[in-house]
């Protein structure tokens, strides 16, 4: 997650939220403190510093800086330089729509490659990789990428469970048990539909992972772990959802990478071996 985002959503004591203020106003100039200096500038202690770091799932204040560090270069290099919601004008030519294109492309995968948390991903890929059974849930677009997926899974000997219509998924759900693992995509994480039957895997026992942009959503409270992207798109006003589409599948890509490189020789050869192409005249 977004460090600055989880500063804001994490609850802090009073002397502990000074120090977050601080932190907040003054982002840049942070890295060159000293515990000592940041404790005197934000009438704090070093002492309080350190449990806000801990709350932070950090060791303490030197693995806070150099988390913030990364994040403040990624803030300076993916600055935005087209529009998610209208990304091409009306005058543009089909060469510069091309351009603006890929530059939304780079822009979209690059932003959604620095909101991913190592540990989180890894602890997806396990519980992708362990399961029983793995399921997959979402509507629309989010139901054809899943789709995308499982074509990806089964030369490697693995299948994700997908059904097509919105009643079948209600099944799915209201049968799901503790063996299952279930990956629901919603880019809101608010869809009535999905967050219904999320809730009825939770109540069976079912582990979720959600691919979601909003943490707070009702999705979000039922999934086990969240995958979080960034949330690029004014869900009333765009040409298309272009990046929210490129972000889910670059998730699902790199799953799938992930699970591939757990077993990289076996998949391998797994994967060279396609069907019979011999053409019979």
């Amino acid at each position: 997650m977004d460090l600055m985002k989880k500063m804001q959503q994490e609850i802090f004591t009073d002397s502990e939220q000074a120090v977050i203020n601080y932190i907040v106003q003054h982002s840049e100039n942070i890295l060159d403190l000293s515990i000592y200096q940041l404790a005197k500038l934000s009438c704090s202690s070093t002492s309080t510093i350190v449990r806000v770091c801990k709350k932070l799932d950090f060791n303490g204040f030197k693995d806070f800086k150099t988390q913030l560090f990364k994040e403040l270069k990624n803030q300076f290099l993916l600055k935005k330089t087209v529009d998610v919601n209208l990304p091409f004008q009306r005058n543009d030519s089909d060469y510069q729509v091309s351009l603006k294109i890929a530059q939304l492309t780079l822009e979209s995968i690059s932003q959604t490659q620095a909101y991913l948390n190592e540990k989180i991903l890894q602890q997806s890929v396990d519980l992708l990789i362990n399961a029983p059974t793995l399921i997959g849930i979402g509507i629309s677009q989010n139901h054809v990428r899943l789709q995308e997926f499982q074509m990806k899974l089964l030369p490697i000997g693995r299948y994700i469970r997908l059904v097509n219509s919105q009643a079948e998924q209600f099944h799915l759900a209201n049968n799901g048990n503790k063996d299952d693992v279930v990956l629901i995509i919603s880019y809101s994480g608010k869809t009535a539909d999905v967050v219904n039957e999320a809730r009825m895997f939770h109540e069976n026992g079912s582990k979720i992972i959600a691919i979601t942009s909003n943490i707070k959503s009702p999705l979000a409270e039922y999934a086990d772990l969240i995958l979080d992207i960034p949330k690029f798109e004014n869900l009333h006003f765009k040409v298309s959802n272009f990046s929210s589409q490129i972000a889910i599948e670059y998730i699902l890509n790199v799953l799938y990478s992930c699970i591939y490189k757990r077993n990289f020789d076996m998949n391998y050869a797994s994967v060279q071996l396609g069907p019979d192409s011999t053409f019979l005249f």
